[in-house]
């Protein structure tokens, strides 16, 4: 490696300790030199004040996009952001909306804030001022401090709590690799999304209690057996031929049978082929 090259790289990327970082560095040094006679408050103080940086960054980015400071340099918000800030266009004006809400409960004589953009954000929907002048967005973030405690306030309980329209949120789970390929196979063989073929799973070992077994006749049982006997060449016939949903595999290789046993008299599990 050309160690003239390297060395310019390092110079273009790697900023001297006398550069925009350095006032962090001689925090750094002023803290743990002065720590012993620093007095708990006047920390606990400044941290809490550390939160609520976003609002001081939203107010300088709409100040300069208010008065179009980067004009002299810049040939537009959009590139003074993503040039001279190194940020997303969309995440700058996201801090902005952020900061706005923000003031907003604090002149509403809010103690408790949202201390980060993320949790500010699902309330900006909330702050439109209508045309008498007002708005839900104080009601919205009273229910939130009124049911959550400060300490477990987050982007995910606010957006719960003040969704006015909530449906059923995706969970997030850990599986073994090899695990989520076996299961989304046998989601292909029976031609369902691997979240329908999970729900299936989860109903089948989950029956309502009030609901009593089903008895079936001889011939029913039979016509069961041979449902399951072709299920499982369906799904092993899929197995390690692609991880791809497949519609409808298995209703087309059922359909006889499935039909059959729709035409069955005191037939009561309601299988069909839309199944």
């Amino acid at each position: 490696m050309d160690l003239t090259l390297n060395s310019q790289f390092l110079d273009n990327w790697i900023e001297p300790l006398e550069g925009e970082y350095q006032p962090l560095l001689d925090f750094e040094e002023a803290i743990q030199n002065q720590s012993p006679f620093h007095n708990l408050d006047s920390l606990t103080s400044e941290i809490k004040r550390g939160f609520l940086d976003y609002v001081r960054q939203g107010i300088m980015l709409h100040t300069i996009r208010r008065y179009r400071l980067y004009k002299d340099k810049f040939k537009d918000f959009k590139s003074y952001c993503e040039q001279g800030l190194g940020r997303q266009h969309f995440y700058c004006k996201q801090i902005i909306k952020a900061a706005s809400v923000c003031l907003r409960l604090i002149k509403s004589g809010f103690k408790i804030l949202p201390n980060c953009v993320a949790q500010a954000l699902p309330l900006v929907k909330f702050a439109t001022v209508d045309q008498y002048g007002e708005s839900p967005l104080e009601s919205k973030w009273r229910e939130v401090v009124e049911v959550v405690p400060q300490e477990k306030i987050s982007a995910v309980t606010i957006a719960e709590i003040i969704d006015e329209n909530p449906e059923p949120r995706l969970q997030q789970v850990r599986i073994k690799k090899d695990t989520y390929a076996i299961l989304a196979k046998k989601a292909a063989a029976a031609g369902l999304s691997f979240v329908e073929f999970l729900d299936r799973i989860a109903d089948e070992y989950n029956p309502p209690e009030d609901d009593e077994p089903t008895e079936h006749t001889p011939e029913q049982l039979e016509i069961l057996d041979q449902l399951d006997a072709e299920f499982e060449k369906v799904a092993a016939g899929a197995i390690g031929k692609t991880d791809k949903p497949v519609a409808n595999i298995a209703s087309d290789k059922l359909s006889t049978c499935y039909q059959k046993a729709i035409n069955l008299p005191g037939r009561s599990d309601d299988v069909s082929d839309s199944s």
